[in-house]
């Protein structure tokens, strides 16, 4: 056999390095598909994320400023209920001391609606030891500035757990961030390994790393 016909019996090598690239083509493919799917997620997670600690501050700015609405009719709560007080006692002296006529000048003029009504329930009321002394420790004085304020507090407290739900909400997206920020790394350094083995074990930790982050968004999105 001549040289020439040896030359044609026996193959080429082939190269190597194209070899191999060809065979971790797949690493490359699945790589890039993990970084475009943490992308988008990361950047889903990161506007849910914005997006709830918006309505976090906007609910606990609003609970402020309702519970310093309450606390405003509080103050006007406690100022007439120390009026009525006051005018009650001195009221309540006069007819003790037999001057009606006066104690008539004084609940006609200076009394309070809510005062007044509890006054004439009050007087309706059988004589009991275990009875109300005045009519201010009556159900039938009831100040209308009170029951805004409470109802004002209510109001505030759940704004403030709205808040509080946003605010949680919020910390899962952030959480979600970070569990796709790690998948982005691995999957962006998988490729960079000449191993085999540590390509794979690159892509399966951006993997196993997408599920807890899924799981924040369920958790954020309110699905579990």
């Amino acid at each position: 056999m001549s040289v020439d016909e040896q030359s044609m019996a026996i193959p080429p090598a082939g190269n190597p390095e194209k070899a191999e690239r060809d065979g971790s083509n797949w690493v490359e493919i699945v790589a890039a598909a993990l970084l475009g799917l943490a992308g988008i997620l990361t950047a889903y997670a990161a506007f849910q994320g914005s997006q709830a600690g918006d309505k976090a501050l906007e609910a606990f700015t609003e609970s402020a400023r309702i519970t310093s609405q309450a606390e405003g009719f509080y103050n006007e709560a406690s100022q007439t209920f120390n009026g009525d007080q006051a005018v009650f006692l001195e009221y309540q002296l006069l007819v003790e001391e037999k001057k009606e006529d006066l104690a008539a000048v004084v609940r006609d003029n200076l009394f309070s609606d809510e005062l007044e009504k509890a006054t004439v329930a009050w007087e309706a009321l059988p004589d009991s030891d275990d009875g109300p002394r005045t009519p201010l420790e009556t159900d039938d004085y009831v100040i209308e500035a009170s029951e805004t304020g409470e109802e004002l507090t209510k109001a505030a407290d759940q704004k403030f757990e709205d808040a509080q739900k946003a605010d949680n909400i919020g910390d899962n997206y952030d959480l979600a961030t970070v569990y796709f920020a790690v998948a982005l790394f691995f999957a962006g350094i998988a490729a960079l390994f000449r191993v085999r083995g540590v390509q794979i074990a690159m892509l399966a930790g951006s993997v196993l790393l997408l599920v807890p982050g899924l799981r924040c968004i369920g958790a954020g999105e309110g699905w579990f």
